[in-house]
């Protein structure tokens, strides 16, 4: 049956002003308030977000057991090891990365609530990226998994939209997972995905902001290069490189961007446009480091030789170590192996023990003597005495190759 229609009443308005209302003794006169509107931003923050439960995160059988097998002696003894009381980010700051990956696992499976998205992915990341750095990336790759499909909808704020697993556990997980199912194919499609969402950050942004998605942009090119390249895909690596824009500016992270395209195209052996992306010579486009390396990758090791001594002896050499390391490689190469073993185990006096140094220097070893097993046990102790820094203290066999 329809509903009639009936008018609402109104009052009639009257045109005859009211007094003016005076207010009551004692108290003070009032004072116009003005609208406060929210700005969108404000006004999607001050909406409750709903929690949801990541507790798939925190069952304990994700995390597998770090054994200490393939760690020397020397180091399993040593008083540098850290105690279960220190904080984690003593042990990272330390270069206790193992103790680390250990302390992010037992919070995560014991500590952190199910809710606290932000605390439980700052965990993870930290619990994936010290797995890499102490060569167990496979435990990392099959860890990462947990994590599934990075692309649901679970992982976006019903509100916001906005993703709320961190650009950087994204970037590190899309490489994991294409290496823990054995698809490096995947790895190339999670950055391009990753590539997208830059792309519309980007255009929406401004300023500073609109700067740093484009620099992640231009990171994921390069990582989608060098995933190629894993892949043993070296036409296309090449093609994709070749398809990446520079900016015209001689900004640091052009730079190193340059470099980072140069180093790939030495991989995929495309020496010609490694030297493009060199520069002309000038001083703030040409990038020294380099050219040692494509004198090497050419064949010519003494040329390689003379521009890592010359290197060496610039005071505005930034890395001096790492030129120092290349020096005593390409000495090795030439067969002045005599000059070459010195140079490193002068570097580890100073300090350092990098991947690389001790690793090469192990091999000079290997090249000197048929004892060469004493040396290396050696060399573990002398590292393991040395300072703790940020860059790593606790070693493999793998970095002495034993």
């Amino acid at each position: 049956m329809p509903i009639p229609y009936i008018p609402l009443a109104t009052p009639t308005p009257s045109l005859t002003p009211e007094p003016a209302k005076t207010p009551a003794p004692g108290l003070p006169p009032p004072t116009p308030s003005t609208p406060n509107p929210l700005s969108p931003e404000a006004a999607l923050a001050s909406i409750d977000h709903p929690a949801r439960d990541f507790g798939y995160l925190l069952r304990p059988e994700i995390y597998h057991p770090l054994t200490q097998l393939e760690v020397p002696p020397s180091f399993r003894s040593s008083s540098n090891q850290p105690n279960l009381s220190i904080p984690l980010n003593s042990l990272l700051s330390s270069g206790h990365f193992r103790a680390a990956a250990i302390a992010s696992a037992h919070q995560l499976a014991t500590s952190t609530s199910s809710t606290d998205h932000a605390h439980i992915f700052s965990l993870f990341y930290i619990r994936l990226a010290t797995l890499t750095l102490i060569n167990a990336t496979p435990l990392a790759a099959q860890e990462v998994k947990a994590l599934e499909d990075l692309n649901s909808s679970f992982y976006r704020d019903p509100i916001t939209d906005a993703h709320v697993i961190p650009w950087e556990l994204r970037v590190l997980a899309v490489r994991l997972q294409g290496i823990g199912y054995g698809d490096r194919r995947r790895a190339v499609m999670g950055y391009y995905e990753l590539a997208r969402e830059a792309r519309v950050e980007a255009a929406k942004s401004a300023g500073e902001e609109r700067q740093l998605w484009e620099g992640k942009l231009r990171d994921l090119g390069i990582r989608v290069g060098n995933a190629l390249v894993e892949m043993g895909d070296l036409e296309g690596a090449a093609r994709h490189l070749g398809s990446l824009r520079l900016q015209g500016t001689v900004a640091d992270g052009d730079k190193m961007l340059r470099e980072r395209m140069a180093l790939l195209y030495l991989r995929i052996g495309d020496v010609a446009a490694a030297k493009s992306l060199m520069g002309d010579g000038g001083p703030e486009r040409t990038m020294e480091a380099l050219r040692p390396l494509v004198s090497l990758a050419e064949g010519r090791y003494e040329d390689a030789v003379d521009g890592w001594k010359a290197l060496r002896e610039a005071p505005s050499t930034r890395s001096p170590e790492m030129v120092t390391q290349n020096l005593a490689v390409c000495l090795l190469y030439t067969g002045r192996l005599n000059e070459a073993r010195p140079l490193l185990e002068r570097l580890v006096e100073e300090g350092l023990s990098f991947h690389a140094l001790t690793f090469n220097l192990s091999t000079m070893y290997e090249l000197c003597t048929d004892k060469s097993r004493v040396l290396k046990t050696e060399l573990t102790e002398k590292v393991a005495a040395l300072e703790m820094s940020d860059l790593g203290w606790e070693k493999t066999n793998v970095d002495f190759k034993l």
